[in-house]
C-alpha cells in the first residue's frame, strides 16, 4: 500500500463519539493494535469503532506536523477534512505558508478504508 518511507495520518471514531487522530507507518497493523486495546491510552479507554479517514504523507515529520494541525482543530473542521478530502491539504498549506507542490498529502482509497473497517467489525 505504501512506500517504505511513507506514513499515514488517520482519524478514528471512538465509542464515546470522539475522534482520535494518530500517525503510523503501517495503517492496517496500527488499526488492529488500537482495536485490541494495545494502542494509545485514549483508545484503550475509548474503543475505536470506525476508521473515518486516512492520508498518506512522505515522512514521519510531515505526519507529526499534520497530526498536530488536525488535533488543533474543532470537531466541525475535522468533519470537513473527512468529508471534503482535498480541504486538509489546502488548509494545511495555507496555515504553514508552503507551496502546494512542496508537499504530498494523499487520501487513502475508500476501498482500503472499507477493508480496514471490516477488520474492526470482526475483532
Amino acid at each position: 500500500m505504501a512506500d517504505s518511507n511513507d506514513f499515514f495520518v488517520y482519524i478514528l471514531l471512538c465509542e464515546n463519539n470522539a475522534f482520535y487522530t494518530g500517525i503510523t507507518n503501517d495503517l492496517e497493523k496500527r488499526i488492529k493494535t488500537h482495536i485490541k486495546g494495545r494502542g494509545a491510552y485514549y483508545t484503550k479507554v475509548h474503543t475505536p469503532t470506525k476508521l473515518l479517514m486516512a492520508w498518506r504523507v512522505p515522512s514521519k515529520s510531515v505526519a507529526m506536523s499534520i497530526e498536530y494541525f488536525i488535533k488543533s482543530k474543532t470537531k466541525k473542521i475535522k468533519l470537513d477534512f473527512i468529508e471534503k478530502k482535498l480541504i486538509l491539504k489546502n488548509e494545511y498549506i495555507k496555515e504553514k505558508s508552503i507551496k502546494k507542490s512542496d508537499i504530498s498529502i494523499k487520501s487513502v482509497q475508500a476501498s482500503f478504508i472499507d477493508k480496514l473497517n471490516k477488520t474492526i467489525d470482526t475483532l
